[in-house]
């Protein structure tokens, strides 16, 4: 995760601190870590509740 971090900072010129890069790194650590059981429930076969209609109505 610091490698992604680092390479944003270069790329779009963030100019982070060692310390700003350590603590985005370990809050998206953590966040990745609370929805790790989102990403594993398989919704493929579940119809959504709420659907759109793409015609419009006159």
């Amino acid at each position: 995760m610091r490698q992604l971090i680092e390479q944003l900072n270069r790329e779009y010129g963030f100019q982070l601190s060692e310390e700003e890069i350590d603590l985005i790194a370990r809050q998206a650590e953590a966040t990745r870590r609370l929805f790790e059981p989102l990403y594993q429930v398989d919704l493929s076969g579940v119809m959504p509740m709420l659907r759109f209609d793409r015609k419009s109505k006159k």
